[in-house]
């Protein structure tokens, strides 16, 4: 009878401390425990490993239109040519991919702001957790959480839909082995959604 209760003790222990080990989302430094779905995406983010640096531009869209008059998970580069769609901002960016594991890849991201000449640097990292593909960095003023996806070999989509305050992102990267393009458009604070996006995005950086 106390070998049986000495039994139960442990399992219910490692049951309370397997628990206790779920690592938040957000957490950027504890590498999680990798499980039998994660593995399909092994190795996905190798691509990105190492540095790159260009511009990230922003738009902003003074015609807008009906929501249904384009596909927003089918975007181009025609999308950014759109009557009425003016550059509002330019970042000087760069990247530096490191991968721990398979599934783990840090980064860190340094912006830099021609027009203020202010500069920040933050830190994050890209990685597969409970069989999703998560980006997560860490700003001065916030965490930014994507949740990816693949299409094909060198794509990845990243999107978030926050509600209060409203943060809806799209970021199609494709990656190439010497250049790596961003398109992607969002909704913030009082953007109507019922239009299409107020914002759109555009980045090309260079493998160093």
């Amino acid at each position: 009878m106390a070998q049986k209760i000495y039994i139960l003790i442990i399992l219910l222990t490692c049951t309370t401390l397997s628990c206790q080990d779920k690592t938040p989302i957000d957490n950027i430094k504890t590498i999680p425990k990798t499980t039998e779905k994660d593995n399909q995406y092994k190795n996905v983010f190798s691509i990105l490993d190492g540095t790159w640096k260009g511009q990230f531009l922003i738009f902003e869209d003074h015609k807008r239109l009906s929501k249904d008059k384009i596909d927003l998970k089918n975007i181009s580069l025609s999308n950014l040519k759109k009557e009425g769609l003016n550059q509002i901002n330019s970042i000087d960016v760069k990247q530096v991919y490191t991968s721990t594991t398979a599934l783990f890849q840090t980064v860190v991201i340094t912006d830099f702001y021609p027009d203020t000449g202010q500069k920040i640097t933050s830190k994050g990292v890209n990685k597969i957790q409970d069989g999703q593909m998560w980006c997560v960095v860490r700003k001065p003023d916030e965490t930014v959480i994507h949740q990816g996806s693949t299409q094909g070999s060198n794509t990845i989509i990243w999107q978030r839909d926050e509600k209060k305050p409203q943060k809806i992102e799209y970021f199609k990267e494709t990656v190439s082995k010497n250049f790596y393009e961003i398109i992607g458009w969002g909704y913030y604070d009082s953007d109507d959604t019922t239009l299409t996006p107020k914002l759109w995005f555009y980045a090309k950086y260079e493998r160093q």
